[in-house]
This record gives C-alpha cells, structure tokens and sequence, in this order.
C-alpha cells in the first residue's frame, strides 16, 4: 500500500536521523552541552589524529546509510525537505575535517575546545554548581590530551592564527584565574564542600598552568615557524559555501552579486548623506556619524536601554509575534572571546533549565593606544549600537532563540545555517528601520546603510582573501572604502575574514529573505491576497530551513534561484 511504504520510509529516516544526532553529540561534547544535550558534559572531543580519522570513516559510513534510505524513495512531509538538511551537514563536517583541516592549521581550535567546553559548563546554572563543578574537573583533566593532539597535529599555520591563539590562550588563563571564580561565586560556590572547593581550585590552577605552558610554546615553537597559508581556494570556498549554507553559485557570480549591490547601497549612502548635510561628501557625513558614540563605559547600559524601547517598538509595529517578554543579560564580551565587536550567547534549544541569553559586547582593551579605542568605539556610534542591538537581540538572534521551541525537527534545530541565522538578524536591521524604526532620521537610515556595506564588506573580503587572493593590507584598505571604517576595526574585520572564510553570509542571508519576501508576496498577490509583514516572519522563524529550502514551503513548485 503507498500509505504504508511513505510511512515505513519516513520511520527509516526517523530511526536514523535520532541516532546520528546521539553520534553526533558524543562527538562534539562542547558543542552538545551548547545545544542543551548534558549526557556528555564531563568530556572533551578526542582531536587526536587517529581519532580524527575514525571520525572521518564514522562519517562515510552515515552518509552511506542515509544514501541508502534517500534511494528507496517515499520520503514525505518534514523528512523530505531534512534528509537534505542532514545530508549536507555531514557532508559539511566531513570537508571540515578532510580538507579545511582547521585540527592541523589553526591552533585557536584547540584554545577554542577548551574554553567553550568550560564556559558552557559556567555561564548557565543548567544543574547544581557542585554537579558542574565536578563536570568541569572532568574535562580540565583532559585538557593535556587536548593539548597534547595541538603540538602533534599542528603544521603548516598562518603567523597570524597563531597571533590570535596566543592572545586567546593567554585569555582563557584570565578566565581561569579571574572569571570563572567570579561566576561561580554569584551561583552558590560557598556552599559547595569544602573538600570539593579544593578540589577544583587545584585542577583549576592546573589547567591555568597548562594554557600557560601552551602559550609559552605558541609563543615560542610555534609562532617563529608560523608561514602557512590561510586561503581556502576557489573550490574548497565554493564547496564549503554550498554546503553550509545552501548557495551553490560560483565565485564570480557573487563577486558580481556583491559589487551590484555595494553600487546600489552607495548610491542610497549618496541621497541619505545628503539630507544631513548637502554640503558635504558621504564620507564626511559618514565620519561625522560614527564620532557621535556613547563612552566605553556607558556601552552596557546604552544598549540595555534600548533593548526595552526596541521590545515596545515591535510589538506596536506587528513586526512578528514575540513568543514571551524576556530580554538578554547585555554584558562585556568574556577575554576568551573578544574577536568579534558584538555577539549573542543564546542557551542551546534543547536546554530546559538555564535558558539565559547574554548579549556581548567588546569593549576596548586596556592596552589598546588611545587611538585605536577611539576608532573601535566608531563602531557603536549611537544609530550604529541601536542597528547593532536589533541584530543581536530584538528582533534578532535573541527572537530567533525564542522561536527555536517552535521549529518542528531536531535536524534543523541542530544544523540550522549561518545564513539563516545572520541572515534573519541582519534582514532585521534593514526590515525595521523600513517599518519605521527611527522615524525617518536620515542618521539612523545610515547607520543601517553603513552596516549593509559592512556586511557587503565583509562579501568581498571574503572571496578576496580566499578565491582570489589579494593581499590582506589591500583588502583592508578596500574594506574600509566599501564601509566607511577607519582602518583599524577594517583590519581586524578582514582578519576575522582569514578565519571565517564564508562570513558573507550576512549579506547573503539578507538578500536571500528579501528576495523570497517579494517573490511570495507577488504570489499572493496573483491569488487575490497581501502578504502580511507578521505572518511572514512567524512562519520563517518557525520553519527553522536554509532559505533555498523555506522557499519550497512558500512557493511550492517555484523553480527561481534563492539570489541572484
């Protein structure tokens, strides 16, 4: 009977997708206590290269069983549109492990393990401090193994990953000694026995002292010998992109993509400067702009505030049905974690305890020259830090954590793509200031712009640095042009680009709801119907799909690429 053969298939991928997700969670322990999953909290990942390759064969195998169940066909309703999410996040993890190989050229992998591995244990109370304390130790025992995988698998680094890890390891020292006491003493620390407060004191000190000794040896071993290369390359890029986040065009068509784009952007910079000042070039008009920034130490409460007038804004705007009334704890970003200037710590969607969000904050660095705090704090002009809170918070990342309860499958809870989550986030940014967020201020219609370009940025770093290979300073300078940045905070961006090879997801993501935005509307409207902003949103955010794949739900049968 088809009833019956539909059901068995869809019972087969079911049976499989369950228990790749239980592999998948002891394979990467950190990032399952992430997502919400503490059967593995007390270990870290084997990285050593035996164990890599294991991964790798273990990998194959489950690509082949999933081939196996897609073959025999009948897969109907939510398993038709996952099989494809799943098939391609195995293939993402198993060109991560073979080709990117970021075990062997960045040694920030390692540093990263460690310090997310017990950060996930600190930040939220998912159990009783003594029971996560004792979590801690376990995986504090294995950070030498860790460590120990670092020196033997690492050849062939780029100096400045190696820079970075150095400055990173030397963080998560402070994070050891400083931090991590400090949080837990707010948790209940004093009343843990004493025996076992001594317990951890020492295998904290002990870890403090083995990050040490890495650091002496990056410092040392390592950084002098540091001459690899960081480029992907045109096709470890393409492939890359297309697996992670759905986009299967070629580096010249988003090369062409992006510089229409940035035209376009430009040309609205161009009208918008104009009405602040008509007497001046957008440039000055942008660099008067990004002066007008809140003090270093009012960063924190100046977003706090607006994260409440934001909340209000969308709720009277029907901008998307708000799934509750809770705000993010806005904090400075933690020393391990400062590359980035803002982000959002969102609890994993299968934690049903510690559901706390932190929105961070990079603040500068004290040993940074007068100069270069004033420049970075160019960065949260007051229309910029308004935009930027948007994206990470409301009705960004934090909205999207606040719907992840409502996205049907665990595939697309674990594997959703940046270019989702960026794109939903970076969208906003735009979407709310066209719903009249600002009031029609042409300052806040920049700020949005100039964060557009910093993202469209961002797109042409990216393929310069990987596909095309032009030297990172030229790249920078570029950069600065395209988003108005003063060139220290261009070059960091374009640093973060070395590492984070398809950051133009942002932009890309973007786009990609947009376009499918006018598309169904157009498509309603050939029905007799409007689009209703709210309903829209709900359903996208509720979908939890690469957008290539959200488009199939909204416009079944629709055959049009997802950008262009």
């Amino acid at each position: 009977m088809p009833t019956a053969t539909v059901s068995a298939a869809d019972a087969d991928y079911v049976l499989l997708a369950r228990e790749y997700l239980d592999w998948y969670a002891a394979a990467h322990p950190t990032r399952a206590t992430r997502l919400g999953y503490h059967m593995h909290d007390a270990h870290l990942p084997d990285v050593s290269s035996d164990a890599l390759k294991r991964k790798a064969e273990a990998l194959r195998g489950w690509l082949t069983r999933l081939e196996q169940v897609e073959a025999r066909g009948g897969l109907s309703g939510d398993a038709a549109v996952d099989v494809r999410v799943l098939e391609n996040a195995m293939r993402a993890d198993l060109l991560e492990l073979e080709e990117v190989r970021p075990w062997a050229r960045n040694p920030g992998f390692y540093v990263g393990i460690i310090s997310s591995g017990l950060d996930g244990l600190s930040s939220r109370e998912f159990a009783p401090v003594a029971e996560r304390m004792r979590a801690m130790r376990s995986r504090m025992a294995r950070i030498p193994g860790v460590l120990d995988a670092a020196q033997f698998n690492l050849s062939g680094v780029p100096k400045l990953w190696a820079e970075y890890a150095l400055r990173d390891a030397r963080g998560t020292v402070v994070y050891l000694r400083t931090d991590l006491p400090r949080t837990l003493a707010a948790q209940g620390y004093a009343q843990v026995p004493l025996s076992e407060r001594a317990a951890f004191t020492a295998a904290r000190e002990e870890a403090a002292r083995q990050l040490e000794a890495f650091a002496v040896w990056l410092e040392r071993e390592l950084l002098p010998k540091a001459d690899g290369d960081f480029r992907l390359g045109r096709e470890r890029f393409e492939k890359k992109l297309a697996l992670e986040e759905h986009v299967t065009l070629d580096a010249d068509a988003l090369r062409d993509i992006n510089e229409r784009a940035i035209r376009d952007y430009k040309a609205w910079v161009a009208r918008e400067a104009a009405r602040l000042d008509a007497s001046k070039t957008p440039e000055q008009v942008m660099a008067e702009l990004v002066k007008d920034h809140p003090k270093a130490e009012e960063l924190v409460a100046s977003a706090r505030a607006q994260l409440v007038e934001l909340q209000r804004f969308v709720r009277e705007r029907n901008i998307l049905t708000l799934p509750s009334d809770r705000l993010p704890v806005v904090r400075e970003t933690p020393p391990y974690a400062r590359l980035g200037f803002a982000s959002m710590d969102t609890p994993g969607p299968f934690e049903k305890k510690a559901t706390e969000a932190f929105y961070n904050i990079t603040n500068v660095e004290p040993g940074w020259t007068p100069e270069q705090k004033a420049q970075h704090l160019t960065y949260f002009n007051r229309a910029g830090l308004l935009g930027i809170t948007v994206h990470e918070a409301m009705p960004g990342h934090f909205v999207q954590l606040l719907y992840g309860a409502r996205i049907p499958t665990d595939v697309r809870k674990v594997f959703t793509p940046a270019s989702l989550v960026e794109g939903w986030a970076h969208y906003s940014e735009q979407m709310m200031v066209d719903e009249g967020l600002g009031n029609g201020d042409p300052a806040v219609r920049l700020g949005q712009l100039r964060r557009a370009l910093q993202r469209h940025a961002r797109w042409y770093a990216a393929l310069a640095l990987h596909v095309y290979g032009e030297p990172l300073e030229e790249v920078a300078k570029r950069y600065a042009e395209i988003a108005y940045f003063e060139p220290f905070p261009a070059l960091r961006e374009v640093e973060r680009g070395t590492l984070d090879p398809t950051y133009l997801y942002y932009a890309v993501g973007r786009m990609q709801i947009f376009k499918l935005r006018d598309d169904y509307r157009r498509h309603l409207e050939s029905r007799g119907k409007t689009l209703v902003l709210k309903d829209f949103h709900d359903r996208l955010l509720q979908l939890g799909l690469p957008v290539s794949l959200a488009r199939e739900v909204f416009l079944p049968g629709d055959t049009a690429p997802s950008l262009e």
